[in-house]
């Protein structure tokens, strides 16, 4: 069982936090626009769900052991989000797809986001990873507290596109490069700390 007046709160808000994927559904909203964006939000909760479900798993108890591997995997966490940033700022202002910025990149993204460490080894309660009951109830409520935040920021992204607002998309994805390098100077930083 799980505290949801704890859990929810807490969930809501980090999910709630700019972030990674969160800059990448801003992106697209802006870019793609709300509709063609909307592919984006089961790739996040995918993504979320498989992390939350390996940390909590298999490479919290394993990093007991190995004291460099969440240094490393921060590290290449870090290297991912360098890649993304490029992407986002070489091809500012290029039309994108019909997903825009695509499941797959949203995926790998959340899947990498360094919140999933956090939901596993803070939020998710412990009995999670030992029971498939509590961890179904914990990843149904987290599902439910994702998909109306994942909407908001591909909607303030696809509001930043507006005729009349005064930010271009162009300068929107240059400036989620920007965010996104600063995550990942964030997570170097703490990796090597």
């Amino acid at each position: 069982m799980i505290d949801l007046l704890a859990f929810v709160p807490a969930v809501a808000a980090i999910l709630a936090t700019p972030g990674p994927t969160n800059t990448l559904l801003a992106s697209s909203g802006a870019q793609a626009g709300f509709r063609r964006s909307l592919p984006l939000v089961p790739a996040e909760l995918c993504g979320y769900a498989l992390a939350i479900a390996g940390w909590g798993l298999f490479l919290e108890p394993v990093s007991a052991g190995l004291p460099w591997l969440k240094p490393a995997l921060r590290l290449a966490c870090a290297a991912y989000l360098v890649a993304v940033a490029w992407g986002l700022w070489s091809r500012a202002g290029e039309a994108l797809g019909a997903s825009g910025f695509g499941t797959r990149r949203v995926f790998t993204a959340t899947l990498l986001n360094p919140k999933a460490l956090l939901f596993a080894a803070v939020i998710f309660p412990e009995a999670a990873f030992r029971s498939p009951d509590v961890f179904l109830q914990a990843m149904t409520t987290f599902a439910a507290v994702i998909v109306p935040i994942a909407l908001a920021w591909i909607g303030f992204g696809s509001a930043l596109a507006k005729p009349g607002f005064v930010v271009r998309p162009r300068t929107v994805q240059r400036g989620a490069a920007l965010v996104l390098l600063t995550f990942s100077a964030s997570l170097g930083a703490a990796a090597l700390g």
